[in-house]
């Protein structure tokens, strides 16, 4: 995965993934932002939304064969996210921990619009 940085101020927006004409805008724990697109629009993506997509519903699951549920990011970082299942972040609302591999590898995460 490649950075995407904003230019004025270099902060983290996310990542591209992909190669040749088929690149995947990832928020900065690798979800991903959109489906896959080419370079610069994945890019363009990427640092237009990346940062406002965490605070957005998200769909979860459990693994590449469960339904998927709705979750709310509680803390994201280029290593891992963690989540709150469910519409509402709450005290005791259950939580999960993803790491960034796991969520590329499984595709366990999906921004909740699409």
């Amino acid at each position: 995965m490649e950075a995407v940085r904003r230019p004025e101020d270099g902060e983290l927006c996310g990542f591209i993934s992909g190669e040749g004409q088929t690149w995947t805008p990832r928020a900065i724990f690798g979800g991903p932002l959109a489906k896959p697109t080419d370079r610069a629009s994945a890019e363009e993506l990427v640092r237009s939304t990346g940062l406002a997509a965490l605070s957005e519903h998200w769909n979860y699951r459990e693994s590449p064969a469960a339904d998927w549920e709705p979750a709310l990011i509680i803390e994201a970082n280029p290593q891992s996210v963690t989540l709150a299942l469910g519409y509402y972040s709450l005290p005791g609302v259950p939580t999960v921990t993803l790491s960034s591999e796991l969520i590329v590898a499984q595709q366990l995460l999906r921004r909740g619009k699409d």
